[in-house]
């Protein structure tokens, strides 16, 4: 008979078949984990057993654990044990379907330019062996590591479809030291060690429904993620409507809007607006004023079928959930790494 397999720690389930060990149940359906002699002997594929039934091959054990106060866990190892029942565990440096290994990598520093007063353009390389490149989705990000150690994150502004050339779009702050460390190394060094991929905010685009209307908002250099889906959905042909919003306080804050432009001029389905808050300080700016949660509520009259990827500060992209969830719109269609790292307050 089949069994309910509930991995408490990451709060997922499946399903396992009568006579197959954990081990085959979570290969299966596609997890991973480290693992060894497969025979129970080096017992690296140690898990901790909450809850059930198990009988186990090698060393030979039987349990049964029930979900009762300061009930302890028991160690069993998946490659041996076969679960009787329902059961629940806690399984350390278990790799979900579709998650890609974290890597620490050396790049190839290949350019970097200015893109306006404060912004640049870093193009880096991808190690070229197998066992050290690099996987990712678009519109994660990745870490920048200095020599001292310190790091600090950027969102991959290339599509994954591009290979070994990834992308950056980073702003100096001359106030900042840790942002003056960062773009003195760029300019004076030849390599930069990374961490890729991270972040749970990214799209693939086999996995979007036929009917579903994208919207793309972005704040200042949130831009470089929005960039990297929506290469990835052209490299991809993806047909279904994308609604692209990029906001900045002034015009010369909008650093590529060349490119969207461009996207919008050759593919039909793209729509491309700049909006600019302080028009005052923009004298030539003859587009639209305002804040990017009035542009989109200007233009939309309802969000059925719609998802919204927003890149900004937590103040934007809240004010932008908030704007749409009174006009009927669902938080769960709504993608932000700011959720990951600023959960909303209720």
């Amino acid at each position: 008979m089949a069994h309910q397999i509930v991995i408490e720690n990451i709060g997922h389930s499946l399903t396992g078949q009568s006579g197959e060990t954990l081990l085959e149940s979570l290969q299966r359906h596609g997890y991973k984990l480290r693992v060894g002699c497969r025979n129970g002997v080096c017992e690296i594929c140690e898990v901790r057993l909450i809850e059930g039934e198990i009988v186990q091959s090698y060393p030979e054990k039987k349990l049964m654990l029930s979900n009762t106060i300061n009930q302890t866990s028991e160690g069993v190892f998946a490659c041996t044990c076969r679960p009787l029942s329902d059961v629940r565990v806690k399984i350390e440096g278990l790799e979900c379907p579709g998650e890609l290994l974290v890597k620490k990598l050396l790049c190839d520093i290949t350019a970097i330019e200015k893109l306006n007063a404060d912004v640049y353009r870093v193009r880096l390389q991808l190690p070229a062996t197998a066992s050290m490149s690099a996987e990712f989705y678009a519109g994660q990000y990745l870490d920048l590591i200095l020599p001292s150690g310190k790091q600090a994150s950027f969102s991959i502004g290339s599509a994954p479809d591009q290979g070994r050339n990834v992308e950056l779009h980073i702003r100096h702050i001359p106030d900042s030291e840790m942002s003056n460390n960062i773009i003195h190394h760029l300019q004076n060094e030849k390599t930069v060690e990374i961490e890729i991929p991270k972040g749970d905010c990214y799209l693939q685009a086999h996995k979007i429904s036929p009917d579903t209307r994208l919207i793309f908002a972005a704040a200042s250099t949130g831009f470089a993620q929005v960039k990297s889906v929506v290469e990835h959905l052209l490299a991809n042909q993806f047909s279904n409507p994308i609604y692209i919003y990029w906001g900045a306080r002034v015009e010369d804050d909008i650093y590529l809007s060349n490119l969207p432009l461009q996207w919008a001029s050759e593919h039909t389905n793209v729509h491309f607006e700049r909006v600019v808050s302080e028009s005052e300080n923009s004298p030539n700016w003859a587009g639209r004023i305002g804040l990017l949660p009035s542009a989109i509520l200007d233009d939309f009259s309802d969000f059925e079928n719609v998802e919204i990827f927003a890149s900004g500060s937590p103040a934007m992209v809240y004010a932008l959930l908030e704007a749409c969830e009174a006009k009927g719109f669902k938080e769960e269609n709504m993608h932000s790494d700011v959720f990951a790292y600023a959960p909303r307050n209720k």
